[in-house]
């Protein structure tokens, strides 16, 4: 009995009250992170939410950092800035005269022309005035292909779209005068201010955009004729061509490859007409697949497949969409740290590169390596190269970084260096360059381990045309084959497969919803915010949580200790050292009060 009563005057050496601790010092670090002033973007009123108060000291030992790249790299405020029409290019530098850049007048004689819109070329405006029947159409159909929504706000026509590129191309579309008025139904009504005509254009059927299509059709009728309106990724859109647009899409590929260097996102325009027979006949096709109750989805994508084709292309737009502030300098600051970087878009390959370099993700100290072949075979030997020349020039098989190392490195630390290089030393750096296609074949079973094993040795790697389905497999092949801390980050419904499938799910406050805000763990307005939400938070959790359960094993053990050198005077009596009240205050405020307030507020 007396051995048993010893046990329970020691039972203060067993931590009882620690988990409970634990989990009160992780609600402190959130809302530390919550009412972080340097986390908020006051232009939209944004503040830094951690929603989850289980994962702040996993911030601290990051290894991977999956990243979407429109709306999060870049600001997701779209300007039409260039255009091709019919093989010819409008909007460049080269079309300016000499002397100072004159904006196009719109005003003049457009009212629905917007004040902050600018476009340099006047080519094009000469083109309307000459009736110029490739450039009609065109802008006619910018101003019919799209889902957005229109309404009149103090006499000026405000469009609301799920896309911010539907938006600004049908902006676009309405300052060069194809103005989109309203809609219904199975109505679009367009004003041509050119001819001072207001059209209602009957809507037959749209067939919607989605992730996997990266493309979206409108069939209406047009002067008794039935007219399809396509716009989407130029790979899609050229494997549905008309040959007799073959001369037309060798001139569209060297302009979207000089707007895609520029950074600029592209789609291509084309249309086809669709005879009544035809027409009809998949209207019943269409009308049984869209009533299935199974695989609707599905069975609508293969019926749009059987009348998206024999296209003839009409052009391609560029539009602008500008990093966010500070993007560079956090990208090389995560670098620094011994983070990799993965960015996963859908834009084109050359897009995604320049965007790569201007924020610092690449570099010109690093060798970069393109993987863009349509064959199995093909990939893997790209693949294998690309491993075979790392290893050649590094002289062993990667180097693995310390798990810890990167949350050591202070802010200050930081601050001090003066170079910009992500590669440390003389230690070249080595980056990837994957396309959808490839990456498809690469993502399976006997191709991922050397896909897998030649990324990890890669401070920079960029997905281009993937789906999200592919952003998912990619973020589970990594944090199942390198048992790293993976945190993703995304801005959009597409994003969030990624975010969840990631050990840490970001969401980005943007311009595309509240989809990836939702189904994140931390959210915060400005892609900037992460650097200091894990070298920041993240060091300052990790840390804080180690001294906290050093400082609580520590004084359980100084107390229990001594009552147990007590028992030896004592007799093993179970006579208690101390009196109860003193046991209760030293558990409840000498040094639970404390811990508590050096693990949720120490920093270094």
């Amino acid at each position: 009995i007396q051995i048993f009563s010893n046990w329970i005057v020691l039972n203060t050496f067993i931590p009882i009250s620690l988990y409970v601790t634990v989990e009160i010092i992780r609600l402190g670090l959130s809302l530390v992170i919550n009412w972080d002033i340097k986390m908020y973007y006051e232009p939209n009123n944004v503040a830094a939410i951690a929603r989850t108060t289980t994962l702040n000291e996993e911030l601290g030992q990051v290894e991977y950092i999956f990243s979407d790249k429109t709306g999060t790299l870049t600001q997701n405020i779209m300007t039409f800035l260039k255009c091709s029409i019919n093989g010819v290019r409008y909007g460049d530098p080269q079309s300016f005269s000499s002397g100072p850049k004159v904006p196009v007048d719109l005003h003049s004689w457009n009212r629905y022309a917007d004040s902050n819109f600018v476009f340099y070329d006047q080519t094009l405006l000469q083109k309307f005035q000459e009736g110029n029947q490739h450039c009609q159409e065109f802008f006619l159909l910018l101003s019919l292909c799209h889902t957005v929504i229109s309404k009149e706000d103090k006499g000026q026509l405000v469009y609301n779209s799920q896309s911010p590129d539907e938006a600004a191309l049908v902006s676009a579309a309405k300052n060069f005068g194809f103005v989109f008025k309203s809609r219904t139904p199975f109505l679009l009504t367009v004003q041509n201010i050119h001819t001072g005509n207001e059209v209602s254009y009957e809507i037959l059927n749209i067939l919607d955009f989605n992730n996997e299509r990266k493309r979206m059709s409108v069939i209406t009728r047009i002067d008794r004729k039935i007219v399809l309106y396509c716009k989407g990724a130029d790979n899609v859109i050229f494997e549905r061509m008309d040959s007799g647009s073959a001369s037309l899409k060798t001139v569209l590929l060297d302009h979207l490859s000089d707007y895609a260097q520029d950074g600029l996102r592209t789609l291509v325009c084309a249309k086809r007409e669709i005879s009544e027979e035809e027409y009809y006949a998949w209207v019943q096709e269409h009308h049984a697949a869209s009533i299935l109750q199974n695989n609707r989805d599905e069975a609508l994508d293969a019926v749009y497949e059987k009348i998206e084709k024999n296209l003839v292309l009409l052009g391609a737009t560029a539009i602008e969409d500008k990093l966010q502030d500070g993007v560079p300098d956090t990208i090389a600051n995560l670098a620094r740290a011994n983070i990799k970087i993965w960015v996963l878009t859908g834009d084109k390959q050359e897009t995604a590169v320049n965007i790569g370099y201007s924020s610092k993700l690449l570099t010109d100290q690093m060798r970069v390596f393109i993987v863009d072949k349509d064959s199995k075979e093909e990939v893997q030997t790209q693949l294998e190269d690309a491993n075979g020349e790392i290893l050649n020039m590094t002289g062993k098989s990667g180097r693995n970084a310390s798990n810890y190392e990167h949350t050591s490195i202070k802010m200050s630390q930081i601050a001090d260096e003066t170079t910009s290089n992500t590669g440390r030393g003389d230690t070249p750096s080595f980056g990837i360059v994957i396309n959808g296609h490839s990456l498809r074949h690469a993502l399976k079973d006997d191709l991922r381990d050397i896909l897998l094993t030649t990324a990890e040795q890669c401070k920079a790697v960029i997905c281009c045309r993937v789906t999200p389905l592919q952003k998912k497999k990619v973020v589970d092949m990594v944090k199942t084959g390198k048992k790293a801390v993976t945190l993703a980050i995304g801005d959009g419904a597409n994003d969030v497969g990624m975010i969840k499938a990631a050990h840490i799910g970001v969401g980005i406050s943007g311009q595309e919803g509240q989809q990836a805000v939702l189904a994140s763990d931390y959210s915060f307005g400005q892609f900037r915010y992460l650097e200091r939400l894990l070298l920041v938070h993240g060091r300052w959790s990790y840390h804080r949580m180690t001294i906290f359960l050093r400082y609580f094993f520590y004084k359980n053990f100084a107390f229990a200790f001594s009552q147990f050198i007590f028992a030896f005077f004592c007799g093993f009596t179970a006579q208690p050292l101390y009196d109860p009240a003193y046991i209760t205050f030293y558990n409840l405020i000498y040094t639970s009060t404390p811990v508590l307030a050096v693990a949720i507020l120490d920093q270094d």
